[in-house]
């Protein structure tokens, strides 16, 4: 296994997480997302890396939400 920096519990010999929200629509959304995640990983013991698109751009039409901004989704990813 490749070395991640602050990845919890990696050396459990166990798989490890990515999730989060498809896209980042708000800060606080992400970060209760993210709250709720890391508490179910500590408590079982899983590495997880919280994943969440900053920009959908495979959006099937094109008026369909595409996300908040970048700078603005990229600042709440950096949380």
């Amino acid at each position: 296994m490749i070395a991640i920096p602050g990845l919890k519990y990696a050396d459990s010999n166990n798989f490890f997480l990515m999730a989060g929200p498809c896209a980042i629509e708000g800060e606080e959304m992400a970060l209760e997302i993210a709250e709720k995640i890391k508490l179910i990983t500590d408590k079982l013991q899983i590495p997880w890396i919280f994943k969440g698109s900053y920009r959908k751009a495979n959006r099937s039409r094109i008026d369909s939400f595409t996300g908040i901004g970048d700078e603005k989704a990229l600042r709440i990813l950096k949380k």
